[in-house]
């Protein structure tokens, strides 16, 4: 049987990536965690096959928490949002035998201030997963 990549260690994959490429932390439980750091948010999973390839869509959104600054600018929170989109630039490996197959940036979908003064940004990202080849029985 065909196995797909699980959820969990697909996310722990992803925070290494983001901790490797940004010097920053990253975590998929943030609470109660020092800025600035980043969170990965898992959002759903689709299917999304092709005639020849089995592959998974997982989507995410990944939050840029910056530390505080009085007074307050978003000059912080953006440096992050840049930094992180340089860092998904570049792909990441996955186990055998699963494929980063595509990646795509879906945008910046919010920029706020925190009620702790932080900022705060999101950024949705999708990432297509092959796990395993169509054959064709004879």
């Amino acid at each position: 049987m065909i196995q797909r990549l699980g959820i969990g260690e697909f996310v722990g994959l992803l925070i290494d990536h983001i901790e490797a490429k940004t010097q920053l932390p990253c975590y998929d439980s943030p609470d109660g965690k020092a800025s600035p750091f980043y969170s990965v948010e898992f959002v759903k999973s689709d299917p999304d096959n092709t005639k020849t390839m089995y592959v998974d869509v997982f989507e995410v959104w990944i939050h840029c928490i910056s530390e505080e600054v009085v007074p307050y600018s978003n000059a912080p929170v953006f440096a992050m949002v840049k930094k992180l989109e340089q860092a998904m630039g570049e792909n990441f490996t996955l186990p055998p035998p699963f494929k980063l197959f595509s990646t795509e940036y879906n945008g910046v979908q919010t920029i706020k201030k925190d009620e702790s003064g932080e900022g705060h940004a999101v950024l949705s990202f999708s990432f297509r997963i092959c796990y395993g080849f169509a054959v064709k029985q004879i």
